[in-house]
């Protein structure tokens, strides 16, 4: 079964020398812990307190927003560009993927937050070399992050540029959350850590929808330090405003009924010329008066003059 498969392959690799631990073990040990996250997740489900929709446009509650998903991810997928040489070589274009275990990120307090999100990685994974190749190759290594909340029904994608922190910096940033990957934790000789420097994020739940008509999400840009709102949600659509009350003007002589577009061109009674008349007894403007119906329409009166 499956926990008894996982257990086997624990042991196997936490009780091994780091020498024993191959790529193949290593692997299927990560593939094996994050399906149990991701059983264990929906086993357990997520408390998703979402109170009303999002503002759309305050950053600050939007990132809140993207920090309930990551936590509800638990786990996200980064995808780096193929490496140029070597025996899983791709395309320029080619881009490869692989499910990662992020360091939670602190809280949300303001559009400054989310400056790094770190990633544990394995000095011998090709995610490792193809980040050190794109630097060497290109000078700067972009990568796309994925969290998809599958029982919160929402994600985040992130982009952003990826290095390899420094080795007192991995230290500085181990998380527990790693232990089952690396026997002696951050000083395991293989441990190693990703820096993702995000600059561009878009998001969709259930309670932060951009409501466009072209489908974009909701996007934020990381510049100078701070997250700002580039595309925005679609505002909801104004009230239109109530029509006006309807009115009729009538001759009180000839019972004729001013008509908007007959008589008068199409302009309301209170536009028309001070020398407009009748347009059948030719009784004067002055002489009609205004007249509130019980059901609330207005009605100009043609009162005669004596």
């Amino acid at each position: 079964c499956f926990d008894s498969g996982y257990r086997i392959v624990l042991s196997q690799v936490l009780f091994a020398s780091p020498a024993a631990m191959t790529r193949s073990s290593f692997s299927r040990l990560r593939a094996l812990i994050l399906v149990a996250g991701f059983a264990t997740s929906a086993s357990s489900g997520h408390d998703h307190d979402f109170r009303g929709l999002r503002d759309a446009n305050n950053v600050t509650e939007l990132l809140v927003d993207a920090q309930r998903i990551m936590k509800g991810a638990v786990n996200a997928i980064l995808s780096t560009h193929a490496l140029s040489t070597g025996p899983s070589a791709g395309y320029a274009s080619d881009i490869n993927s692989r499910m990662m275990s992020p360091k939670p990120v602190s809280d949300m307090t303001s559009s400054g937050s989310l400056p790094l999100i770190y990633i544990d990685t394995n000095k011998l994974s090709r995610k490792y070399m193809e980040i050190q190749g794109a630097i060497s190759e290109q000078g700067v290594a972009r990568g796309n992050l994925l969290y998809y909340d599958r029982d919160g029904a929402g994600y985040v994608a992130f982009r952003g540029n990826l290095s390899i922190a420094g080795e007192s910096e991995a230290k500085r940033q181990w998380w527990d959350g790693w232990s089952p990957f690396f026997p002696q934790k951050e000083n395991t000789s293989f441990y190693a850590v990703i820096r993702f420097q995000p600059d561009w994020l878009e998001m969709a739940s259930a309670p932060t929808q951009s409501g466009r008509a072209d489908w974009l999400p909701i996007s934020l840009r990381r510049s100078l330090g701070e997250w700002a709102v580039v595309v925005p949600a679609v505002p909801p659509s104004p009230t239109p405003p109530s029509p006006r009350p309807s009115s009729k003007w009538t001759c009180s002589v000839c019972m004729h009924v001013y008509d908007v577009q007959k008589d008068g061109g199409g302009k309301a009674f209170e536009d028309l010329p001070s020398s407009w008349t009748c347009p059948v007894c030719g009784a004067p403007k002055s002489a009609y008066k205004k007249t509130v119906l019980t059901d609330g329409t207005e009605r100009w009166v043609h009162e005669e003059l004596v």
